[in-house]
């Protein structure tokens, strides 16, 4: 019997790119530029997540692979999403996913179907790039923050346009290309937790954006960011687009033995929380026990027995006010202690979130002298770093979008004490790195 072998699909160029800057270098390794939120959870997060998984093992969902109460969790969602996002929603538009990433996975799979080509933002997330390639999608372009798009040379039947509120690696409120999309994927990455003068900007954005209709839409949302809960994945998709929801229904149905009931409660509390954040920062003292009571009758509605109570909820609100503060403590300090290392300015300050990608103050110009650079970094010096190569994109647009110096991704959300050292291994190696000789061309 011959051996059976699956056709290989070449990685997407930014996970190529992501094995050769880790080749050789420990996993113990200390890093500038984590992927997720290490502030803490909440400890009332932690209660109402203990509450909900025995109220699932009461009613007997840890035993089943799907029961009524998930359509009830389901309408709940549809009724508190569509109550904060400007749009009307039912239950049958919603779907709980493992994660955002899941998300992406599922909505790039159907538009490959689809011969609908991406136009992403630079940077994005690595499965908008890599999950299209697998599935024999196409990129279209990729466009940087104020709008400018660089043709990738492909053609499509269709054009979807990915908008990301904010850019999950910039922290930034992007202008998208001027261009007619025959679909849109909105994916919202960061919301909860509010200080400055306008604290809920990118909810605003984001409803402005899809002005009260999902109908050719997928938005994605998820909490692991917001509620430091990244280990258990929880993620929503929304769209009123027939088609998509038929095909995840049909993906998510191979695999029903792997949804869990507790994604759906966390999600809810995600919602729950957001709307209460907003009223929590109104003016009318009394808008968030107002809002916590209308909430309480949704939950009551639809069925769904572990409400948060509105002391827990306020406890959330003010931990993601107390981690936003974290965040910009975080960036003063980066400001403070690496002017003379990393770009720095009041214009890379995250809108929302912990992620900014400040460019070198020097450094190897050529996309393949940064791989080198950085892989040197990391082998010489213990220390991981994220450049821009990583996310999204080709060595190509990157040098046609953001020419220059590399840039790496910043984490705010470590502790303070942890920046500060990173900061001095990378001061450290940018001083004493040294490059692998060139090989010689053969004569």
């Amino acid at each position: 019997m011959s051996a059976l072998l699956a056709p290989v699909t070449e990685d997407a160029p930014c996970v190529a790119v992501y094995r050769e800057l880790r080749d050789g270098v420990s996993r113990a390794s200390a890093q500038i530029g984590y992927g997720y939120n290490l502030f803490p959870t909440a400890p009332a997060t932690h209660r109402f997540l203990h509450r909900a998984l025995q109220a699932c093992a009461r009613a007997g969902r840890l035993h089943e692979y799907g029961t009524l109460d998930d359509a009830r969790d389901r309408a709940l969602a549809a009724t508190l999403a569509g109550a904060f996002l400007g749009v009307d929603l039912d239950g049958e538009q919603v779907v709980f996913t493992s994660g955002a990433t899941e998300g992406i996975g599922l909505v790039t799979r159907w538009l490959a179907a689809c011969d609908a080509g991406l136009v992403l933002p630079a940077p994005c997330y690595y499965a908008f790039e890599q999950t299209p390639r697998r599935w024999g999608g196409t990129v279209l372009g990729r466009y940087r923050h104020d709008g400018i798009l660089h043709t990738a040379g492909e053609r499509a039947t269709a054009t979807a346009l990915v908008e990301i509120f904010p850019n999950g690696v910039t922290g930034a409120l992007c202008i998208p290309p001027p261009l007619e999309a025959d679909f849109r994927v909105v994916d919202v990455v960061f919301l909860a937790g509010g200080t400055g003068p306008r604290p809920h900007q990118v909810a605003d954005r984001v409803r402005t954006t899809l002005s009260g209709s999902v109908s050719d839409t997928a938005v994605l949302m998820t909490p692991s960011k917001d509620l430091c809960i990244p280990g258990i994945r929880p993620g929503l998709l929304i769209s009123g687009h027939t088609s998509l929801l038929d095909a995840v229904r049909d993906d998510l149905f191979d695999r029903t033995a792997s949804s869990s009931p507790l994604t759906g409660q966390a999600v809810l509390l995600y919602l729950t929380v957001l709307l209460l954040a907003e009223a929590a920062h109104d003016r009318d003292p009394a808008a968030f026990t107002r809002r916590h009571r209308w909430i309480t009758r949704q939950y009551t509605h639809h069925q769904v027995p572990t409400v948060p109570s509105e002391t827990d909820c306020r406890a959330i609100v003010n931990h993601l006010d107390a981690m936003s503060t974290h965040f910009a403590r975080g960036f003063d300090l980066l400001t403070e202690h690496a002017d003379d290392l990393l770009e720095t300015g009041a214009h890379l300050r995250p809108v929302s979130g912990y992620s900014l990608l400040p460019r070198l103050a020097s450094g190897p110009d050529r996309p393949d002298e940064t791989v080198a650079w950085v892989n040197s970094v990391g082998r010489q010096f213990d220390l991981k770093l994220n450049a821009h190569l990583l996310f999204g994109g080709t060595k190509e647009s990157w040098q046609h979008l953001y020419p220059g110096p590399p840039r790496i991704r910043v984490n705010l959300s470590v502790p303070h004490q942890d920046l500060l050292h990173t900061l001095d291994l990378l001061r450290t190696a940018h001083r004493g790195v040294v490059l692998p000789s060139r090989r010689k061309e053969a004569a």
